[in-house]
């Protein structure tokens, strides 16, 4: 008998909790404790990250190994969580002007608790790119977000998208890019965009791995998406879901390295080089749609 020892405890690891997990205080047998535990049974030492955002429910994420060492027959459940009907959503956008008010556009997730590089990858090095970006003078105008996945891009698009098309050049989102593998990128719903064509020509340089828009995962789905139409690449080195410490508790720092994040920056900066070198080609850029009527 555990007696009144806490054997789950939200404090020892916020991966412990499913993410939204509704509010409970009652008894339960092991039974029903057990439907409510989440495991990974690739990886047994392994908690795992697990979210229930659209339906309400309750539950508990441990390693496979702990759980199998769980005894008892009743056990005490406690979640003191809530919902508020008038919840917020919170983005971050910086946007430095350049010499042109045509945009880049790059973004990241800012949702994932304790994933080191699903998630803390993404913003930490878009904070050092826009400190880069902001001592310079750049020819494009970039406009830099750091959103909650999904819903949040969603949300932003849904109050934006008109001031966003307006000046769009090419876009990239910045995910699970602070690991030790090989640079990739995932194509844009067509493959044939600015975007892609500038994202390649640093990624062909090191031989890494380019995906179709058909193993798309990530906020792509969301710019790409018809109606909204913002060819806007992936960038990652191991791409989420390929790598076996995804979503789990095994992404944490020791899979990141300075080494790994540092050769990503280069590569970003490398990327923004080619964006603005590039710029310096003849372009013409015109607010009317088919040649203007002039007359004499």
């Amino acid at each position: 008998s555990y007696k009144d020892r806490k054997i789950i405890d939200f404090k020892n690891n916020n991966l412990h909790l499913v993410g939204y997990s509704k509010p409970i205080k009652k008894t339960v047998t092991k039974n029903e404790l057990f439907k409510h535990l989440y495991t990974d049974k690739n990886n047994k030492n392994a908690i795992p990250y697990v979210t229930s955002y659209y339906k309400k429910n309750w539950g508990f994420c441990v390693s496979d190994n702990f759980k199998k060492k769980i005894k008892g027959e009743k056990f005490k459940v406690f979640i003191d969580s809530s919902f508020n009907k008038k919840g917020s959503l919170t983005f971050g956008e910086a946007l430095i002007k350049g010499n042109n008010k045509k945009e880049i556009l790059i973004s990241c997730n800012i949702c994932h608790p304790s994933m080191a590089n699903n998630e803390l990858s993404g913003p930490a090095l878009l904070a050092f790119l826009g400190e880069f970006i902001s001592k310079r003078k750049n020819y494009y105008t970039y406009r830099i977000l750091f959103l909650p996945e999904t819903i949040g891009t969603i949300s932003y698009l849904y109050n934006n998208l008109k001031k966003i098309k307006r000046n769009f050049v090419a876009g990239f989102h910045l995910t699970c890019i602070g690991d030790g593998g090989k640079f990739s990128m995932i194509k844009t719903k067509y493959g044939n965009s600015y975007s892609d064509k500038m994202a390649k020509k640093v990624i062909e340089k090191k031989n890494n791995k380019i995906y179709s828009f058909l193993e798309c995962g990530s906020d792509e789905r969301q710019y790409n998406y018809p109606g909204i139409n913002l060819p806007v690449v992936t960038l990652c080195r191991s791409k989420f879901g390929e790598f076996k410490e995804y979503h789990s508790s095994m992404d944490n720092l020791k899979f990141v390295s300075p080494k790994s994040l540092a050769d990503s920056f280069d590569f970003l900066i490398n990327l923004i080089n080619e964006l603005e070198n590039d710029s310096n080609d003849f372009k013409i850029y015109s607010t009317t749609k088919c040649e203007p009527f002039m007359s004499k």
